[in-house]
């Protein structure tokens, strides 16, 4: 495929280790017995991942002295896209020789119905690499019509630019062809192209509906999306519910998820720009209008833990449910008996398979409050040392019987 006198860019493809779901699967068994998890674990979740509904990488490394290209796969032994070999194809041609040796990245990004956004990053210096880049574009352009945009990105400090770990460094992105949205498969929701998504996107788009079957909404819930990025699940279940408010620290989470409210209907999405910390709920609940019933949703990145003292204010705060979403089971194992030492059971579990072939898998945890003090306090007294008390409102209706109650005749240990 690849000619000797083109080998100083000939492209290598990088697979990721060996995974399949049976290791995972005893992996979580494992950890299950060790820990002593409580609560039901439901069946796992996934879905095939198709290549072109995936992120790809193109990325230039040092083979000694050799400068080469490679190819970053999302998931072990999955088959290269045409599109990616269209551009390695095109990027060896000479004329483009310069403008190849500029580029430190290519990130494609995947829409979820077979489109990309493509994001370069190169050094662009001198006459002859600026020409190569416009010639490139006029390429992309003309020939890959699965491509809807085109920007390119510069990070300060210099680092090669991650959608994971964007938070941590200043990223501009020049758009010089399409718009700063990308779709969202055909859900009729976006996202900024710079903004968080999974690298397989087929069981991440079909998320959102996994978690109502797991939590079967009433139409006056309300629901909070913690580290939420574009709000892609809490825009897409807002219908069921009657208010969906959405938290991120970074820019272009804010700017997708207002991008998202505007495509709703009922208009009913409200986002929140700033880290979580305990004091947020003490705020938050402070006003009247935030009284209601809570599903708080806690989507943690990577091996992050949820900051000092943000358990104790958000059980404080009495939600309905609390859903907790990590890939670290470390992590997963400290923040469940935190949340049972607050007065609220862990009731079930969903494991996720949401990248197939990866090295990671996730577990959605799904609590709710221990009000037969089945974890062996008195359900009467939970509240009594609490830092956050909502509103008297809303502890009369308890005590009226209007709020569902989650029955359970003993414990599974």
């Amino acid at each position: 495929m690849y000619k000797k006198k083109e080998e100083e860019t000939k492209p290598v493809k990088i697979q990721a280790s060996a995974f399949t779901l049976e290791d995972h699967k005893k992996q979580l068994a494992a950890w299950v017995e060790a820990e002593h998890i409580p609560g039901k674990f439901q069946a796992w979740y996934t879905a095939p991942a198709d290549p072109m509904h995936s992120d790809w990488r193109i990325k230039s490394v040092f083979k000694g002295a050799q400068e080469l290209l490679e190819v970053e796969v999302p998931v072990r032994k999955m088959d290269v896209p045409e599109i990616v070999t269209q551009i390695l194809s095109q990027l060896r041609k000479e004329h483009l020789r310069a403008f190849r040796k500029s580029i430190r990245q290519i990130l494609l990004r995947a829409t979820g119905d077979g489109r990309f956004a493509m994001l370069v990053q190169a050094n662009l210096r001198g006459r002859n690499s600026a020409h190569g880049s416009k010639t490139f574009i006029d390429f992309v352009q003309r020939s890959l019509p699965e491509i809807q945009s085109l920007h390119f990105v510069q990070c300060k400090p210099d680092h090669l630019f991650d959608p994971a770990t964007a938070q941590a460094v200043s990223t501009e992105a020049r758009c010089v062809l399409g718009k700063d949205f990308m779709p969202i498969a055909d859900t009729g929701f976006s996202m900024h192209v710079l903004d968080w998504a999974p690298r397989v996107k087929d069981a991440w788009i079909g998320l959102p509906k996994r978690i109502a079957d797991a939590i079967h909404p009433a139409k006056d819930d309300r629901l909070f999306e913690f580290y939420s990025a574009s709000a892609y699940v809490g825009a897409s279940l807002a219908s069921m519910f009657e208010r969906v408010d959405c938290l991120d620290c970074r820019e272009t989470a804010m700017l997708s998820a207002r991008n998202n409210a505007r495509a709703l209907i009922e208009n009913n999405l409200k986002f929140h720009r700033q880290k979580l910390d305990a004091n947020f709920f003490a705020k938050f609940f402070h006003k009247p209008e935030n009284e209601g019933r809570w599903t708080f949703y806690f989507n943690l990145p990577g091996d992050e833990t949820l900051a000092t003292g943000v358990v104790q204010t958000a059980a404080a705060s009495r939600p309905e449910r609390i859903l907790l979403q990590t890939s670290n089971l470390e992590v997963a194992a400290k923040e469940i008996r935190k949340f049972r030492n607050e007065g609220y059971m862990l009731r079930k579990s969903v494991p996720l398979y949401l990248e197939p072939g990866s090295a990671k898998f996730e577990v959605l945890f799904i609590f709710v409050p221990d009000r037969n003090g089945l974890l062996g306090r008195n359900p009467a007294i939970l509240g009594r040392s609490r830092t956050v008390q909502r509103p008297k409102e809303r502890i009369e209706r308890a005590k009226n019987g209007n709020i569902p109650h989650f029955v359970q005749k003993k414990p599974h240990l």
